[in-house]
C-alpha cells in the first residue's frame, strides 16, 4: 500500500511542490467566471512540474516556454519525441517527468477524495467543463489533421500553425451570434425577447 493518498500527493511530496496544493484548490473553488475544470488544472499542474525541472536544468522559462514545451509533448509522436530528446539533452529528467504527469481524473480524485473538497456544480460548472472538453478535443483533432495536411504538402505556412476553436451560440430568432463563454458569463445569448 502506498504511503500517499494518490499520485498528486506523491508528486507534490517528491517534487517539493506542497505549497502549490493551495493554488490548485483555489483555482478549482474559484467563482464560476474564474474556476478551472479538471483538465485545465491537470495542464496547469503538469506545466508547473515541467517549468520547475526546466528551471533546475538552467533552461529559459520566460513567457510561455514551459507551456509551449508541454503542449508539444502532448502532440503527435514525432514532435513529442523531438521535444523530449531536446529536454533530456539539457538535463531535464523527461521520462520520469512524463511518467509523473497527472491526468484530469487523478486531479479530480485528489481534490474530491484526498482533500475532501467540493464545489457547487449546480452553478453550471459541469456544463462549462463539457464545453471545454469538447473544444479541447476539437482543437486536438483539427491540429492533427492540419499537421497531416502540412506533412503531405497540401497546406503550407511560413511558421507553426496554431488551431483555435471558438464555440458560438446563435439565437434562432434574431440570429445574434455570441461566443459561448461570454453568453454563459453574462447569462444570455441575446435580449430579443425582452
Amino acid at each position: 500500500m502506498s504511503e500517499y493518498g494518490c499520485k498528486v500527493c506523491r508528486v507534490l511530496d517528491e517534487y517539493d511542490m506542497e505549497r502549490y496544493e493551495e493554488q490548485l484548490l483555489e483555482q478549482w473553488q474559484a467563482d464560476s467566471s474564474q474556476r478551472k475544470g479538471y483538465r485545465k488544472l491537470s495542464k496547469w499542474f503538469n506545466t508547473l512540474m515541467l517549468r520547475r525541472e526546466m528551471d533546475r536544468a538552467g533552461l529559459s522559462t520566460l513567457g510561455d516556454e514551459a507551456e509551449s514545451k508541454y503542449e508539444r509533448l502532448q502532440s503527435d509522436e514525432a514532435i513529442a519525441a523531438e521535444v523530449a530528446t531536446e529536454l533530456a539533452n539539457t538535463g531535464v529528467p523527461i521520462e520520469q517527468l512524463r511518467d509523473d504527469f497527472v491526468s484530469y481524473g487523478v486531479i479530480r480524485t485528489h481534490l474530491k477524495e484526498c482533500l475532501e473538497s467540493d464545489v457547487d456544480l449546480s452553478s453550471g460548472e459541469w456544463e462549462r467543463d463539457a464545453i471545454d472538453i469538447s473544444r479541447n478535443h476539437a482543437e486536438t483533432k483539427i491540429t492533427e489533421a492540419v499537421r497531416s495536411l502540412r506533412n503531405k504538402e497540401q497546406l503550407t505556412a511560413g511558421g507553426d500553425v496554431t488551431v483555435s476553436v471558438t464555440v458560438e451560440l446563435e439565437c434562432e430568432n434574431c440570429h445574434a451570434r455570441v461566443p459561448a463563454d461570454r453568453s454563459i458569463r453574462r447569462g444570455y445569448v441575446c435580449r430579443c425577447n425582452n
